[in-house]
Parts: C-alpha cells; sequence; structure tokens
C-alpha cells in the first residue's frame, strides 16, 4: 500500500480554458508543465480536481495529462463533447496517482470507490463528475480508495 502515499498535488491556475500555471504544491514552485511521469503514456492515472474543500471531479486516464486535459479544456461541443465543467474555474487544485501496476478496470473500480466514499462522507457526489465506470472485479478496490481519500480530505 506504500505506493498510494506517492502522488502529486498540483495548483492549476486556468484561464481561457487553458491551464496559465502550474504550482507543484509540495515545495511551492512554479512549474513550465506537468512532471515527467504524468506525462508518460499507456501509464495508468486516477486524478482527483479540487476546489478548496469540494470535490469537482474524479477521473481516469491512461494517456499523458498534457494530452487528457488539452482535449478536455479545448473541448467545444463539437461531437457532443464539451470537456470538463471545471474549466470556467479560476483556481483548482489537482491530485494525481500514476498506479502502473494496475489494469483498466482495476483503476476505473477505485474511480468508482472513491466517488461513492465522497457521496458518503460528503452528502454530494463530486460537482462535475457525470459519469463513473461501476465494477465488482477488483477487491482492492475499496482499500485502496479509503487510502487517496485519506490524502486528499
Amino acid at each position: 500500500m506504500e505506493e498510494y502515499n506517492d502522488f502529486d498535488k498540483l495548483t492549476l491556475i486556468l484561464s481561457e480554458n487553458k491551464i496559465s500555471s502550474l504550482v507543484d504544491d509540495s515545495n511551492g514552485s512554479n512549474m513550465k508543465s506537468f512532471h515527467k511521469r504524468l506525462t508518460k503514456k499507456n501509464i495508468p492515472k486516477i486524478y482527483v480536481i479540487k476546489e478548496g474543500d469540494l470535490f469537482l471531479y474524479i477521473g481516469v486516464t491512461s494517456q499523458s495529462l498534457t494530452s487528457r486535459f488539452r482535449y478536455g479544456l479545448n473541448a467545444n461541443g463539437k461531437n457532443g463533447y464539451h470537456g470538463y465543467k471545471w474549466k470556467t474555474n479560476e483556481r483548482v487544485q489537482l491530485y494525481v496517482w500514476c498506479l502502473e501496476t494496475l489494469n483498466k478496470e482495476q483503476i476505473e473500480n477505485i474511480e468508482s470507490e472513491l466517488v461513492f466514499i465522497i457521496r458518503t462522507k460528503t452528502g454530494k457526489w463530486p460537482l462535475n463528475q457525470k459519469e463513473i465506470h461501476f465494477n465488482n472485479e477488483f477487491d482492492d478496490g475499496k482499500v485502496i480508495a479509503k487510502k487517496i481519500f485519506s490524502q486528499i480530505q
């Protein structure tokens, strides 16, 4: 379970549907881009977007976060996808776990368990969460989701 203690916490400053500034919250330094490990392709990642104490979104991706966020921030409704609902916020906190040893179904299980924990603890679903993928195929998902939640509450 040690690997779930290793996560990135960043502040994203947004302007005109773009990340205009990026701050590493572990040391307060301004960054030009995401940490290298977050830009690796084919590495499963679970990420949490918050604004203060408000949970906005829980997501999963195996893409580079640069690519995933560019797509979600720039989407304009073409082909029905409008992108991230939180993209109009001025500042959000981003938490990311790279979970190289897990597969897509396991990551999605953790995502759904984490969303459910948030609902149970706060009484609300993450504000901009519009879908999650349920499955019961990964028994450790609840334990991992609880560990992640303890780091972001």
